[in-house]
């Protein structure tokens, strides 16, 4: 970090308590190595000092919920909704809520009620038809005899943590539907339209949004780090972004939540800001060019126009007006999100904007990969064990092959026939109790990280269709948009190494 923008840092600092500022002063001090899980990882090389302007989402990005009681509470309100707005039976009050049923990634068949999870090659490893897994016929006569076309209509992608709790109510009433069918004589698609509509209906009518405004505390941690990297990050002149889908009024009463009493040196959290656009409707907000409407600070409009102006609010909006007021080439942009899908793939497709993605669950992540260290180190040792004594199999079957070709009465070939078969037999026999161990070992790295699913990013030896979408869509990617604070304005994220598998010995 350079010494003036450090000794900015220290100014700002100055506003803070003194144990939340010591803190601070550490994360930010030169020799401070960074952990692990408060890293920032390079997808693809970034120069900071290039960037001019950065965007930020609202939920997940700054406003970092606390997932349980948000899940929960979303489960409930939408359980009681289609109970009483959509006459489903009171049997569906038995569903358990049950958070780590769910993560990112997954995606819903709604034509066959199953949640699966697929790899980068978009084949489907792990799929559960309420909360029994299919077994391997039914898995392969779905799943395996054709090519899967994620485009169609019939698969809905798991995208953002607001989503978790409709995957684990679809997939708890499934489940009651299979064990009272009389009660539930819906198809499974009507059932995920209808938690699909019930959900959105939640957020659109302000019934989740009052109760988290009324008493944040409990779905809303306080974070004075989250005010400091914006004020970090607009150290030079550059500028600060609101970008959210959110309303105004969930928009100004949860910032002023999470910044009013932690601004340092500010009288509002707008002072944070060089533009707000609320309501942005993202990814509706890249893709098609719209007016921006002004808004005054009670949420009444004040007029539309196609470029929006500086230090103003406004809803709705576009890319392209956007960058009429920017005047600069997109890849002086970047924005943060949390969205694989409407923050971070469509920014990547429809402009050259840069991306940095929020991925919560990445904490958790590199926390047990570092528990599970010496453990996953000897699953892939045995891995490779497992690797050379096929290879020997293999070798050794076509010894036997090539033998069985000559004459019974070659004496030497007959005996060679017999100590190869020996080999083969003594062979097979350690190949089938190396895979029982790696089984064994695989089962337990991967309940450690979700007992259903595994890790987010991986899926078998494979990455997960997720972490592709990580890799494909985001030049950056991180746990938290504080982990920021351990870079310089100025720093260059540089991809290390980005082997293909053949280098993997170099």
């Amino acid at each position: 970090m350079k010494q003036q923008n450090f000794a900015a840092i220290s100014r700002l600092l100055e506003t803070l308590p003194p144990t939340t500022k010591a803190a601070l002063i550490k994360r930010l001090a030169l020799s401070y190595e960074t952990p692990l899980q408060e890293r920032v990882f390079v997808n693809r090389n970034l120069r900071m000092e290039k960037i001019q302007y950065v965007g930020f989402d609202l939920d997940w990005t700054l406003a970092s919920y606390n997932r349980l009681p948000l899940e929960e509470l979303t489960f409930e309100e939408v359980l009681e909704r289609l109970i009483k707005v959509y006459g489903y039976p009171a049997l569906i009050r038995s569903a358990e809520f049950r958070p780590d049923f769910s993560h990112r990634g997954l995606l819903i068949d709604k034509a066959q009620g199953v949640v699966l999870k697929m790899d980068r090659h978009r084949y489907v490893g792990r799929a559960y038809l309420g909360r029994t897994e299919l077994e391997i016929p039914e898995h392969t006569r779905l799943y395996r005899q054709e090519r899967i076309d994620l485009t169609r209509e019939r698969f809905y992608h798991v995208d953002t943590l607001f989503e978790l709790p409709e995957v684990n109510l679809f997939s708890e009433i499934v489940e009651l539907k299979r064990r009272h069918p009389e009660s539930l004589p819906l198809s499974f698609e009507e059932i995920f339209r209808d938690i699909r509509v019930a959900i959105d209906s939640v957020h659109a009518d302000g019934t989740l949004k009052r109760k988290i405004i009324a008493d944040p505390e409990p779905f809303i941690p306080k974070d004075p780090t989250i005010a400091l990297t914006l004020q970090k990050m607009a150290l030079g002149g550059r500028k600060i972004l609101l970008i959210t889908n959110s309303e105004w009024y969930y928009t100004d009463a949860l910032c002023s939540y999470i910044f009013d009493k932690e601004t340092l040196g500010l009288s509002s959290w707008r002072d944070l800001f060089d533009l707000v656009v609320v309501s942005a409707e993202k990814p509706l907000f890249f893709r098609k060019n719209r007016p921006f409407v002004e808004l005054d600070t009670s949420g009444a409009e004040n007029g539309s126009v196609l470029i929006p102006e500086w230090k103003k609010i406004y809803r709705t909006g576009s890319r392209d007006g956007l960058m009429s007021l920017l005047g600069c080439l997109g890849e002086k942009v970047l924005y943060i999100g949390d969205h694989i899908y409407g923050d971070i793939r469509w920014t990547r497709v429809s402009s050259t904007w840069r991306t940095a993605l929020v991925i919560r669950e990445l904490e958790d992540e590199l926390r047990n990969q570092q528990i599970l260290a010496a453990e996953m180190k000897h699953l892939m040792q045995v891995k490779l064990e497992l690797t050379d004594l096929g290879q020997e199999l293999d070798n050794l079957r076509e010894a036997a092959a090539l033998l069985a070709t000559l004459g019974p009465d070659e004496a030497e070939a007959t005996e060679l026939r017999r100590l190869v078969l020996l080999e083969l037999q003594e062979s097979a026999g350690q190949h089938e109790a190396l895979r029982s161990r790696t089984a064994e070992l695989q089962a337990r790295v991967f309940s450690y990280f979700n007992p259903t699913w595994g890790s987010l990013f991986r899926q078998g030896s494979s990455k997960s269709l997720f972490a592709s979408q990580v890799e494909d869509f985001a030049c950056l990617y991180t746990s938290h948009l504080r982990n920021f604070l351990h870079y310089g304005n100025t720093h260059y994220f540089r991809v290390v190494t980005d082997p293909l598998a053949h280098e993997g010995e170099m």
